[in-house]
């Protein structure tokens, strides 16, 4: 019996002790908290990359529709007040080249395309396109029964105006960016306009992009909450589309809907009407052959609208 105990005794484990599992839990929350970065960071990476790769596709499916038609599509067909000349943006153009064509199908373009709805009363505009939509943004679902879009068609350092019912506080300091690298682009008229793409219904081709189309913006990232005209969805003929510009810095701060200076607030369109994204530091860009490039928001300005202008004679190298 004592021998038999002694093997007991000897083969008994000890419990954790109290310091030693604080200990243990300690480690495990240190290795959690260097691990989540990472992972943050990968998984941003990742989202990064499929954001990149709508816009390649989008890049192709500029140059499909070149190829269907001899031009590349308008930026939009936005008439003002004729309401019932309008015949949605470019992305609805685009449809049929990223592999949308029954969408497509369905609208009737012998009149107005905006708000347009299926048999059932969905609006077309509701339809979610992947390839228009960037996962690293947070506003993957409807607003106002319309699906978002995350890429623009550029109309490249083309001058915009003050919106006087939403005013920009400090419209002088802002100023200091140069707006316009050229006197005779205008805002609301064509065929002056700097970039490829214009909102009243006018086409260009690879002819008219005479600084190259590998240093020319064609298409960017921009963000819905940060723009009014971006919320009105991918189908809609005001909705950014040929107006999005390049005189306006990277990533610029239009977000907040409540903000006292209106330069901070996605109503003015001085301000909103730019290219922004929720990567880290930049966004991502189309060029006109095609290839897909990450610009810091701490680009050059001169070079950023020079990049934006498809004929100014100003050729730049791409960062």
């Amino acid at each position: 019996m004592h021998k038999s105990s002694a093997v007991t005794s000897v083969g008994r484990r000890e419990a954790f002790t109290l310091v030693e599992l604080l200990v243990v839990i300690a480690i495990i929350g240190i290795l959690v908290a260097l691990l989540l970065p990472a992972v943050q960071s990968a998984r941003e990476a990742a989202r990064k990359l499929q954001c990149a790769n709508n816009l390649k596709q989008i890049g192709l499916a500029l140059h499909n529709y070149h190829t269907a038609h001899s031009t590349f599509p308008p930026g939009s067909f936005w008439y003002g007040t004729n309401y019932d000349a309008y015949r949605g943006s470019i992305l609805v153009q685009l449809l049929p080249f990223i592999e949308q064509q029954g969408l497509y199908d369905q609208f009737d373009f012998k009149k107005k395309v905006d708000d347009q709805t299926m048999p059932d009363g969905t609006k077309m505009g509701a339809t979610r396109i992947p390839s228009y939509v960037c996962p690293s943004d947070n506003n993957s679902g409807l607003l106002n029964g319309l699906a978002i879009h995350n890429y623009a068609a550029s109309a490249g350092p083309t001058p915009h105006g003050n919106n006087s019912s939403c005013s920009c506080a400090s419209w002088d300091s802002f100023n200091a960016y140069p707006r316009s690298i050229n006197p005779n682009w205008k805002y609301g008229g064509s065929p002056e306009f700097a970039g490829p793409f214009h909102r009243t219904g006018v086409c260009t081709t690879i002819a008219d992009c005479r600084d190259g189309l590998s240093n020319t913006i064609y298409f960017g990232e921009v963000r819905r909450d940060c723009s009014v005209h971006i919320q009105q969805g991918w189908g809609r003929s005001n909705n950014g589309n040929g107006l999005v510009a390049t005189q306006v810095p990277i990533n610029y701060d239009s977000c907040d809907a409540n903000a006292s200076d209106g330069c901070e607030r996605p109503c003015n369109w001085s301000t909103e009407l730019a290219f922004k994204s929720q990567h880290p530091s930049g966004a991502q860009f189309v060029l006109g052959d095609g290839s897909v490039h990450f610009f810091s928001e701490t680009i050059d300005h001169y070079t950023y609208q020079y990049l934006g202008a498809r004929s100014d004679m100003h050729v730049v190298v791409v960062p």
